[in-house]
């Protein structure tokens, strides 16, 4: 269940100094923008959010530097994005709704929120040896990088709960950008939502509106495989279910349609382009015909 308060409770008081990033977070990330103030209250709506406790996540890109980041310092970072998150949650949940300062508080918390390695795989120390049989080499260094993880156990809670956060606020921060029709915007960061976890469908679905709306060739055949990906996945409870299918039944008309259109104006181009070019000798695009061969192939043929 999605972690947003309840409309009845108070908001934490604004302190601008809890914001003031310390001197190595602003080396990491440069100016950090100031967070909008907290709403005063909220009210309930159908719109849900995640907290930074749902999912499984991980980043493909290895990140340099990460080490500078102390495990005190992740939780200070984890902690801080996660006040702007749940700030930004109760502007979204107001009525009217705040976007702009959603949207703020949302990138703001991003900007606290440093990139992180894929959670690395558990690999079992071996077998101790009974008896007074040596150790070997190799058990020895897995024993030793055992002991190291069980010492970095809160580590890497803490960097899970950030990989996790980040999920949630690129998910959140799509729903502003459907909210405010940036349809663009919204497919950018729901794809990075998408990428920590293809199995948000919060994100999945928020991608395939957005790519519908924008209605290219392109967009529509992603939202099409969106909306089949939701078609298999969601419950057959799900509301969104009954609009996934609504959207694929009329999908490929409208793929079709647009994919003539759009190559029907590429070809107006290159026409245009071959006209800029052979009006200098006198001819145009026109002069020249291309006849279907009977064996296949096409035969070119000039008329003045």
């Amino acid at each position: 269940m999605p972690d947003i308060p309840s409309p009845s409770e108070e908001p934490t008081p604004f302190d601008a100094r809890l914001f003031e990033p310390p001197p190595w977070v602003k080396e990491r990330f440069g100016s950090v923008p100031p967070p909008a103030k907290p709403a005063s209250t909220a009210d309930s709506t159908d719109e849900h959010f995640e907290s930074a406790s749902e999912g499984d996540l991980g980043i493909e890109e290895d990140i340099e530097g990460l080490t500078r980041f102390s495990t005190d310092e992740l939780r200070k970072l984890l902690t801080r994005a996660t006040t702007l998150k749940e700030a930004g949650n109760k502007h979204f949940l107001a009525q009217p709704r705040r976007l702009e300062e959603a949207g703020d508080s949302y990138t703001s918390a991003l900007d606290f929120l440093p990139d992180l390695p894929p959670p690395r795989p558990f690999q079992a120390a071996p077998e101790a040896h009974s008896g007074l049989q040596e150790v070997t080499e190799a058990e020895a260094e897995a024993i030793e990088a055992e002991n190291a993880r069980e010492k970095d156990t809160e580590r890497e809670e803490i960097e899970q709960s950030i990989r996790e956060c980040t999920k949630a606020v690129y998910g959140n921060l799509g729903a502003v950008y459907v909210a405010q029709e940036e349809w663009k915007k919204a497919v950018e960061v729901c794809t990075k939502a998408i990428k920590m976890d293809p199995g948000y469908l919060k994100a999945v679905h928020r991608r395939a509106v957005a790519n519908d709306k924008l209605g290219t060739w392109s967009s529509l055949t992603s939202a099409q495989e969106d909306y089949s990906t939701l078609v298999s996945s969601l419950p057959p409870s799900s509301p969104q279910l009954r609009e996934a299918k609504r959207a694929l039944a009329t999908l490929p008309g409208r793929i079709a349609v647009q994919q003539e259109k759009e190559k029907d104006e590429m070809l107006g181009k290159l026409k245009d382009l071959g006209n800029s070019l052979l009006g200098k000798f006198g001819l145009s695009t026109d002069m020249f015909k291309f006849d279907e061969q009977p064996g296949g192939g096409y035969n070119l043929r000039f008329e003045q």
